[in-house]
């Protein structure tokens, strides 16, 4: 009895992500339209669906670079918009174009990250350098300037600044764009390890085959609206009755329950 009053504690454990109802408009036009979601702890979720569905729109207001038209996101039961600093607090953020002070070293960049988050100065460059050895060759350079590094180095140095300061929940707007085989399969196992862990991760991606081999759910998204969600045994059940094959991959599922009519 003991173990299915734990075990339904469990279940209900809070999000530490929930968009309620949100939506975005931009001169009259809805890019996010009453969206609704959430994200738990231990959970990978991909946000996925055509160009101009919504999806780095979705990332933004989650980031806090949009306020929203309408409807709210709470990270970790925080109101984003109501206390956004310390909401904030618990987010890491990586988005579509990495960025990074080009004078400065990617090692210099880190430590000005973690001093704006308050990592302090004690262990802060052992957690770089731990952080960094995720990804081979990004120790290698770590003293040079941002300015010579490739879109992949970029990609991965702002990866290891987004978990810096040890979030709770992590937003990816396109996570293996520009990385080679090897780090992109590091970047999956990091992700895996950050849920295992009891964070949460919102992923945005063109990559279908990243996202089934990493989320634990998608999103489909289509016109600011999801279109379907849920695992992929899920979307499958959903689809076959409409002729989807029973062992779809979720190109396959995308296309019939997301892509454009």
């Amino acid at each position: 009895m003991e173990d299915e009053v734990r075990a339904g504690a469990a279940e209900v454990a809070p999000p530490l992500l929930a968009l309620e109802r949100l939506s975005k408009r931009f001169a009259g036009r809805a890019a996010v339209d009453d969206l609704s979601l959430a994200v738990a702890p231990g959970e990978i979720y991909g946000l996925i669906g055509p160009n101009g569905s919504g999806k780095t729109t979705t990332v933004k207001l989650v980031s806090g670079l949009y306020r929203p038209t309408a409807g709210r996101v709470l990270i970790d039961g925080i109101d984003l918009h109501a206390e956004p600093e310390r909401a904030k607090r618990r987010l890491g953020y990586v988005p579509d174009e990495p960025f990074a002070y080009e004078r400065m070293s990617g090692r210099e960049f880190l430590h000005l990250v973690g001093e704006l988050w308050g990592v302090p100065v004690a262990g802060r460059g052992t957690r770089i350098d731990t952080l960094a050895a995720t990804f081979s060759g990004l120790p290698s350079i770590l003293d040079g300037q941002v300015d010579t590094y490739s879109r992949g180095n970029r990609q991965k140095l702002a990866l290891v600044a987004a978990l810096l300061h040890a979030p709770r929940l992590l937003v990816i707007d396109e996570p293996i764009v520009g990385l080679d085989p090897e780090s992109a399969i590091r970047a999956r196992e990091l992700l895996r390890a950050f849920a295992a862990d009891g964070g949460a991760v919102l992923v945005c991606t063109h990559t279908l085959s990243f996202a089934e081999a990493v989320c634990h759910r998608v999103g489909l998204l289509r016109d600011g609206r999801l279109a379907a969600e849920g695992d992929l045994d899920a979307l499958r059940r959903r689809a076959t009755p409409d002729g989807s094959p029973e062992g779809a991959s979720l190109e396959e599922l995308y296309l019939h329950l997301a892509g454009r009519p």
